[in-house]
């Protein structure tokens, strides 16, 4: 199992979703063919489920691949033309702290 890939999911799970009161988190289940892999949130009142992403494929790696690229696809936006520029100049300053 890839648990580099499975931890940056993690990370940009909760990144994504900091505001909810109760944390998200990736479930991993073993199915009698294959694995069942998914993003879940509790939002609401009675702290509703919410499924984000979900795959069942014949391996965790490959479940675990196919929800991240499902996440990736939904969440991710591209860099606005600041970051961009930052990223051209090369430097290594950062700007996080000026920004504040």
């Amino acid at each position: 199992m890839n648990t580099q890939l499975l931890n940056k999911l993690l990370l940009a799970v909760n990144y994504k979703f900091f505001e909810d009161k109760t944390s998200p988190g990736v479930v991993l289940s073993a199915l009698k063919k294959g694995y069942y892999c998914s993003i879940v949130r509790y939002i609401g009142p009675y702290n509703t489920k919410e499924v984000v992403c979900k795959a069942i494929a014949d391996s965790m790696d490959a479940a675990i691949q196919d929800v991240v690229n499902q996440f990736v696809t939904r969440f991710y936006y591209p860099k606005d033309p600041l970051q961009e520029l930052v990223e051209f100049i090369g430097t290594n300053k950062d700007y996080n702290d000026r920004a504040r």
